[in-house]
C-alpha cells in the first residue's frame, strides 16, 4: 500500500527535463540545429527550450557556442529573451534556456548561435496551446488525502468488529 502511494504521489509531479518534442530542425553555416521544447504539447507557462548543436558532416555536438534565444507572440508581439547555456541543461550535450510562455497561440522561435566570430540564425513557428492545468489534473492530489482518512476509517471498523466477536466467542465459551 505505501509503495502506491509513493508511486501516484511521484507520478503527478511535474517534470522539467531536457528534451521534449523537436520543434524546430534545420542547417546553418556547416551546423545541424535541433529544437527541443517541454511540456509536450507546448503550453502557457514555464517552458524548457533546448538546443543541440552538431556538426552538419560528422553529427559530433558543438559545445563550444554562444546561444541565444528569442520568442514573439504573433498575436500580441510579446517578446522573451534568454541565453541558452549548458549550465541550465541536464544534458550537458545541449543548450537550455527556461521561458515562461505568457499567451497561447503561434509564437516565432529565433535561434542566435555565436560560433568561431561566425553568428548564424535560424528560425520557425510553434504552436503554444493554453495551460489545461484545471483542478482535474490535480485528482491524484485531490482525492488521496480522503481516500486516506476512509481507508483508515475501513480499517479500524473492521478492526472493531472483529475485537467485539472475539470478545462474544469468548463469553460463550466460559
Amino acid at each position: 500500500m505505501r509503495k502506491v502511494i509513493i508511486l501516484a504521489v511521484l507520478v503527478r509531479l511535474p517534470v522539467f527535463a531536457d528534451g521534449g518534442a523537436v520543434r524546430l530542425r534545420g542547417e546553418t553555416n556547416g551546423l545541424a540545429v535541433t529544437l527541443f521544447a517541454a511540456p509536450v504539447p507546448l503550453s502557457t507557462g514555464p517552458a524548457d527550450l533546448s538546443v543541440l548543436l552538431q556538426k552538419r558532416d560528422s553529427l559530433e555536438p558543438v559545445l563550444d557556442a554562444e546561444v541565444s534565444v528569442a520568442v514573439r507572440a504573433i498575436a500580441s508581439g510579446s517578446e522573451l529573451r534568454a541565453q541558452a547555456t549548458r549550465e541550465h541543461a541536464q544534458n550537458k550535450f545541449l543548450y537550455a534556456a527556461p521561458l515562461t510562455l505568457g499567451e497561447s497561440g503561434k509564437w516565432r522561435i529565433q535561434l542566435t548561435i555565436l560560433r568561431l566570430g561566425v553568428k548564424s540564425e535560424i528560425a520557425g513557428i510553434v504552436d503554444v496551446s493554453p495551460n489545461q492545468q484545471k483542478l482535474t489534473s490535480y485528482w491524484g492530489y485531490v482525492t488521496l488525502p480522503p481516500l486516506t482518512v476512509l481507508l483508515f476509517a475501513v480499517r479500524e471498523q473492521l478492526l472493531l468488529r472483529r475485537s467485539r466477536r472475539s470478545k462474544e466467542a469468548l463469553c460463550k465459551s466460559t
